[in-house]
């Protein structure tokens, strides 16, 4: 994995300095090509209307004076032969021909040369742009060749960040690839880490990342609590199969029978009812589970018959006390999922005495005279996979941790008192419940 980060990062950086040198390379190809343009125009433009100037501003003077004064400053000199009188010009003028072009004056020297004519005489025209060379050189590729420079650095310092901000991202990239996502938690990258470069692209990466796995963990969750609520959750209509099926084998009658099977296709249907439940919470979002109005009564009166034949407690006594009928809006399969687990859970752990069901006008209580729990155990009772003390009883401690997750989803209030040896009893409050009172009277 080392050798992958170090070639990737040696991939990177590669590129980079091509990518400098080729913008080093274009940048000076571009600054000659522009110096030898400005040498072409001086030469083939300025110079050249320049000495056409001059050629003309001196014929039209020596057509009013025929003794006006040849052009002779330190760059310009000019030479006039009159008819076939070419004594006056250099012999290495004399055979030039009107137009423009160079000629070799002594060794090292080319003279830009002008030859015009006007009659029978011809003006030669000598510009040495030796000087103007050198100024041109001075006032103009000096401070292209600064300004040149300045473009070479600021490539510099940009590849210099740019391989910094690359070896941020390197490091980004080994840490997404190195993580870890068997270790059961989900460690968020610490930006403090990639913070050092200012590089707020890299931040946002960072954060972007974060998130991810911010989402990616929800949905290990989900799936998580899916695969161990609908085994915790099946075990319930399981029994309640596997029993009737030994009723089924028992029973000669055919009335007794089909009730059997009666009661096996309702618990058939409640585990189908179940695990689109389960998987519907599963899901990101619970719209797709449909509310009703449920009067808790009744159903908790199903339940507790089916718990009590599908767990075979015949010495516990169960019964429900109300004052009144209690209606909730929610999903009916969540409420026999909560109910079903608290009815179960205080079953299994009394092995005599009572389970009470209790309804009032804020919610139901489940109470038992089982084994009852300590301050530590009630502390963890709606952990997942916490069992208590007393392990002696089947299970895998997710009853309460489902009702738990469950109600803080749906905003239901759950408490729980316990004391050792004398029982358990857990509160659900439904802050939106609708109470009447028994003989009150419906509109």
């Amino acid at each position: 994995m080392g050798a992958l980060n170090r070639l990737l990062k040696g991939n990177l950086d590669t590129k980079l300095v091509r990518v400098f040198i080729l913008q080093i390379l274009a940048i000076s190809v571009a600054t000659v090509a522009g110096v030898y343009a400005a040498a072409l125009v001086v030469e083939n433009v300025l110079v050249r209307e320049a000495l056409i100037g001059e050629a003309e501003h001196f014929w039209v003077h020596h057509a009013e004076d025929p003794d006006f004064p040849l052009p002779n400053t330190n760059n310009l000199r000019g030479y006039l032969a009159r008819g076939s009188d070419d004594s006056a010009v250099p012999a290495w003028l004399r055979d030039r021909e009107p137009g423009f072009g160079r000629i070799e004056e002594a060794p090292g020297s080319e003279p830009v040369i002008h030859v015009s004519q006007r009659g029978e005489d011809r003006l030669f025209l000598v510009f040495d742009e030796v000087q103007v060379s050198a100024l041109a050189f001075y006032f103009g590729i000096a401070p292209l060749t600064g300004v040149l420079l300045l473009i070479y650095i600021l490539t510099w310092v940009g590849y210099i960040m740019s391989r910094r901000a690359v070896s941020t991202v390197v490091k980004l990239s080994d840490a997404v690839r190195n993580y870890d996502f068997r270790a059961g938690h989900f460690q968020k990258f610490d930006v403090e880490e990639f913070a050092e470069t200012g590089d707020t692209e890299t931040l946002a990466l960072v954060n972007a990342i974060n998130q991810f796995i911010s989402r990616l963990e929800l949905f290990i969750q989900r799936e998580r609590n899916f695969t161990r609520n609908a085994s915790h959750e099946l075990r319930t209509p399981l029994a309640v199969i596997k029993a009737n099926i030994n009723l089924l084998a028992r029973f000669d009658d055919p009335d007794r029978r089909q009730a059997v099977i009666e009661r096996m296709s309702r618990t058939v249907a409640d585990m189908e009812s179940l695990v689109e439940t389960l998987l519907l919470l599963a899901r990101e979002s619970e719209s797709k589970l449909s509310s009703s109005s449920l009067v808790l009564n009744d159903m908790l009166s199903e339940l507790l018959d089916q718990l009590s034949t599908a767990l075979g407690k015949d010495d516990i006594e169960t019964g429900i006390q109300a004052r009144g009928l209690l209606e909730v809006d929610a999903p009916e399969r969540v409420l026999a999922i909560v109910f079903t687990n608290l009815l179960r859970n205080a079953m299994t752990y009394t092995e005599q005495g009572r389970v009470d069901v209790l309804i009032d006008r804020r919610g139901v209580v489940v109470r038992d005279t089982g084994c009852g729990m300590c301050e530590a155990d009630l502390e963890h009772m709606f952990e997942p996979f916490y069992r208590g003390h007393d392990r002696s009883n089947e299970g895998y401690g997710l009853g309460l941790a489902i009702v738990r997750r469950l109600c803080k989803r749906f905003g239901w209030d759950l408490s729980a008192e316990s004391e050792m040896g004398v029982g358990t009893e857990i509160r659900i409050d439904f802050p939106r419940a609708r109470f009447r009172p028994f003989g009150e009277r419906k509109d």
